[in-house]
Order: structure tokens, then sequence, then C-alpha cells
């Protein structure tokens, strides 16, 4: 677990990561908006984490890092180093997939605390809780493996998952309910909203909990492997 350890150590210590709490801010500052005014409608949890933390903030956490953790090798041309390493490159790629995950999870754990407070001022059940916290995780993970990915495939992995996140993901995907099926936070929404009840309609995932979950672990795995398959292929430096 060398390379996920130095690519953690790297990740953390760099002022982009650390820049990165400000979006995570956003989360804390709408929980406590709704804690001062007293909400209490199912809504406001739909909406503070399927639609703000699990479609925004989380993706962006993860793309940054994501794109970071493997563009810096490529950068600095230590990826050689990396590629001529006795280490699978499914391995290298699991690494750094798992060092970028581990990151993302700590950058938002000031979140995902806010959005437990929030729960257990909304009432909305422990289950809730918990698949609010699952499911921002898994989501935050598939954009991690998918994204180390595509910094194997584009020079300009940044902008592409910006873009994606914004126009697809931001907007299409989450007003077309026939390109939910296709889109990595509807997945994760199914999961942090589908056990809540009393939503209003345009709030209420079209999709399964169980359907996201095997939809981002299958993801998140294919996401991996070619990212190995990638690596072991592209020229190096």
């Amino acid at each position: 677990m060398t390379v996920t350890r130095l690519t953690v150590r790297a990740l953390l210590l760099r002022r982009r990561s650390l820049a990165l709490l400000l979006p995570v801010s956003s989360v804390l500052f709408f929980v406590g908006l709704a804690i001062v005014r007293g909400d209490v409608v199912p809504d406001i949890q739909a909406i503070i984490v399927g639609r703000l933390l699990v479609t925004t903030v989380a993706p962006l956490v993860a793309l940054v890092l994501a794109v970071t953790a493997i563009g810096d090798e490529r950068e600095s041309g230590t990826i050689v180093y990396l590629a001529t390493a006795r280490i699978s490159r499914l391995r290298i790629a699991a690494e750094k997939t798992l060092a970028a995950a581990i990151c993302t999870a700590i950058l938002l754990s000031p979140a995902l605390i806010a959005i437990v407070i929030l729960g257990n001022h909304l009432g909305v059940g422990t289950d809730n809780i918990l698949r609010g916290l699952a499911g921002t995780l898994l989501v935050a993970t598939v954009y991690v493996a998918v994204f180390v990915t595509v910094g194997l495939l584009l020079r300009r992995a940044l902008v592409a998952g910006i873009l994606y996140i914004l126009v697809w993901e931001g907007a299409i995907a989450t007003i077309a309910p026939s390109a939910e099926r296709f889109s990595m936070t509807a997945w994760g929404r199914a999961i942090t909203d589908s056990g809540i009840y009393g939503l209003t309609p345009d709030l209420v995932p079209t999709l399964a909990a169980t359907t996201g979950v095997i939809a981002l672990v299958v993801a998140t795995v294919l996401a991996v492997v070619l990212a190995g398959w990638r690596l072991g292929r592209m020229d190096l430096p």
C-alpha cells in the first residue's frame, strides 16, 4: 500500500485540496440555516443531501482529487517509475483510486457530520441518515475511479470533469427522468432519498436504492480496471 500512503500524503498537503473545503462549507451553511430557521420538512434532507452534496459538492471534490492524484505523476514524470516498478498496472490504478477516495472522504467529513446533525434535527430516522452517508461516499468513490481513468485519457481532464458535472449531472440528468439511468449522481440519490417519506413528487427518486448501489459498485470496478488497462498501454514521458 506504499502508493496509497504516498498519494494520500501528497494530496492532503496541497493547497488545491485545502481549497476544496470551500464548497464543502456550503453544505455546513445550508444545514445551519435550516436548523436556525427551524425547518422540519423532509424535503430539506433531499435538497441538501441529494441535490447539493451528492450532485455537486462530492463530485467536485472527488474530481479534483482524482485528477490531481494521477496528473501530478504525469507532470513530474514519476509515473515512469511507477509503471516500471514490480507492481501490476491494475494495482497502481486501484491504489491511486483508493488514495483519492480516502482524501475525498476526509475533506467531506465536515459535511457528513453536518448531514447527521440535520437528519437528527429533521427526525428522518437513523436508516435515512445512514443512507445519506453511504450514498455520498459511494458517489464520491465512483467519481474518483472514473476521473482517475479520465486523467489517464485526457490532458484536460479537470475541464472535462467540470463540464460533465455542470452540464450532464447538474442539468440534463436532473431534469430529464430518462437520463437518470445513466447518471452517477442519480444512482446516489436513489440511495440517499428513497427511504424518506413525505417528499414532494419532484424529489422522489425514480430508481430503487438497490439499483443505485449495484450501479455505483459496478461502475467503480469497471473504471479501476479500465484505468489499469490504460496505464499499461499509454505512452509514458
